[in-house]
């Protein structure tokens, strides 16, 4: 009895000292260099998805984990397009509006923007509907104040669906320009 409290007593300490290590961002290889929220690398290098701390102990998180999740509700938001359209409804300057705010106030991040279109259409007239939806929204941050130098665009077409149903309601999520951090800057 005695000895299976103890190795239930030893198996809850490793499991609670793993548990730690892995919410405190360990991370192997002993390289958790600090990167700014500004984009800003002059202090180290990627920390590859995971939370550092900065000299105060405060957290640094890694941009993309923030800025190009459209899940986070902090982050840049997808734009939405009619059907057929690659012109920008109300809906989407007012979420282009907050994303540039948000990009302006990380200046250092290059920005990918990315046009999408649902599955209805040829595949050409569709990546090149995707490219002027791209283009619109590039056009549109740079009104906003955004710095072209750090913006690109692509077209997927209808490649990349983000719903792969075929309705209306899927389409709708189709047609869309969506953020990511460049690599091509």
């Amino acid at each position: 009895m005695r000895n299976t409290l103890r190795w239930k007593n030893i198996t809850l300490a490793l499991c609670l000292v793993l548990t730690l290590a892995v919410l405190g961002g360990c991370k192997g290889g002993g390289d958790l260099e600090p990167t700014g929220l500004g984009g800003d690398t002059s202090t180290g290098g990627s920390t590859g998805g995971f939370e550092t701390t900065t000299g105060e102990g405060l957290p640094n998180l890694d941009i993309g984990s923030i800025l190009f999740d459209p899940a986070n509700p902090g982050g840049l938001q997808i734009v939405y397009f009619d059907y057929n359209s690659f012109s920008l409804r109300s809906d989407a300057m007012a979420v282009l509006s907050r994303n540039a705010d948000l990009l302006k106030q990380n200046s250092g991040v290059p920005v990918q923007i990315a046009g999408h279109c649902d599955e209805r259409g040829t595949s050409e007239y569709n990546f090149a509907l995707g490219e002027k939806r791209a283009l619109t929204v590039r056009e549109h941050l740079m009104r906003l104040g955004v710095s072209g130098d750090r913006l690109v665009t692509i077209s997927y077409g209808e490649e990349s669906p983000a719903d792969f149903g075929h309705n209306e309601a899927a389409w709708s999520k189709n047609r869309r320009c969506q953020f990511a951090q460049s690599r091509a800057l």
